[in-house]
């Protein structure tokens, strides 16, 4: 991608992040299924750190490379015409050098958005050291910076998967906070599912606040009176799919009749979204 174009996308993507309006941010596992959501309607895509790993046969968690996490990021990058974000997990390492040369690596995959968490991948069940956690923000904020492109980084803090309560909340919202002042753009909450704890976090933080959404959180509408600010839903569209596959493989095993092929997308279908703007079918 070249830089001018990439440029232009990331300069979109932050636009979207300063306005009012919750973005819907679906989250994609490779190019077709990147495809599929720009079909769809959405003005951007993300992409799933799980969904990706899984499609390449490993478990979610830094299980895949760094290699090829990036790869899997230029494909969804490269099939799209619009603004894609990447789920770089914990920055693969737990340096600050770690993480700028992550944000290297994204950026070089043509990606303008970028997820980094604070789960401590080298002590599970706890969070990167609060000083430290803010100054692997800061530095993948100089790498964009000195590229020339406003990356929109989106800071996630885990205090909530290992916990709850007032100290939980309180912890949540100083990470998240210090994160925005340290140069992301959108700070990332989940594993927080009810609506009254979701509204008291997006009023305590000062900046847009993502949610991981699954099929107990509140649906957009209430997400946007809550102020909220941009939802995601992770890998569930990835193990939706799977779990379609399932049932046609049932089907298949079972009866042995054909009904899961019944109003799917064509042959025709697949290649005209692979040969639209941004396609690889076009190379």
């Amino acid at each position: 991608m070249r830089k001018s174009e990439q440029k232009k996308r990331a300069e979109i993507f932050a636009a979207m992040h300063e306005g009012n309006e919750l973005i819907v941010l679906p989250n994609a596992w490779d190019a077709i299924s990147a495809c599929v959501l720009v079909e769809a309607g959405f003005a951007a895509v993300a992409t799933t750190s799980g969904g990706c790993a899984f499609a390449l046969g490993y478990r979610d968690g830094e299980n895949i490379s760094l290699r090829e996490m990036a790869g899997a990021v230029r494909r969804i990058a490269n099939a799209v015409p619009v603004p894609v974000s990447a789920d770089m997990e914990a920055g693969y390492g737990p340096t600050l050098e770690d993480v700028a040369e992550t944000t290297r690596r994204t950026l070089g995959a043509g990606a303008v958005g970028m997820n980094i968490e604070d789960s401590d991948k080298r002590n599970p069940g706890h969070l990167v050291e609060f000083a430290v956690a803010v100054e692997r923000i800061r530095a993948a904020r100089a790498v964009a910076d000195s590229a020339g492109i406003p990356m929109v980084i989106n800071a996630r803090t885990d205090g909530f998967r290992h916990g709850d309560g007032e100290d939980v909340f309180s912890e949540t919202v100083r990470r998240a906070n210090a994160y925005l002042r340290a140069g992301a753009r959108c700070a990332f909450v989940p594993f927080v599912s009810d609506g009254a704890l979701i509204g008291r976090l997006a009023a305590a933080i000062d900046g847009p606040m993502n949610v991981l959404a699954g099929a107990n959180t509140p649906p957009v509408p209430k997400l946007r009176d809550l102020g909220v600010r941009r939802v995601t839903v992770g890998s569930n569209l990835a193990k939706a799919a799977m779990s379609r596959v399932r049932r046609a493989a049932d089907e298949l095993r079972g009866p042995g009749t054909f009904e899961f092929a019944r109003d799917v997308y064509t042959q025709a279908d697949m290649h005209r979204m692979l040969t639209s703007p941004g396609g690889h079918g076009r190379r």
